[in-house]
């Protein structure tokens, strides 16, 4: 279930506008180094993309952005959305409090 969740909730993301168009790519590692410098992100969460990519999430702290960053097979990574303020999940907050009523 909380894999269902996770996966609706980047489809969310993915269907809202970005900040920055058109996406910002490059290759990882200078990606990875932009984010850091300009925005003190950081690496959140990561997972592997149907497409063989991978998706990863980055987050400044006290949640003053985040960006969300999908790597290609090729390594060429692009920004596909980006704000401000990421909370993470509440402690506690299991599959059941999750799940719509």
């Amino acid at each position: 279930m909380a894999r269902a969740a996770a996966i609706a909730f980047f489809v969310l993301l993915l269907a809202a506008p970005a900040e920055a168009a058109p996406a910002s790519c490059g290759p990882h590692d200078v990606v990875v180094d932009y984010l850091a410098r300009s925005f003190q992100e950081t690496p959140e969460g990561a997972g592997t993309a149907n497409s063989g990519g991978r998706v990863e999430l980055f987050t400044a702290p006290k949640g003053r952005s985040w960006t969300l960053l999908y790597t290609g097979p090729d390594g060429q990574s692009c920004m596909i959305a980006a704000g401000r303020g990421w909370a993470p999940p509440l402690p506690g907050l299991d599959d059941e409090a999750a799940k719509p009523r």
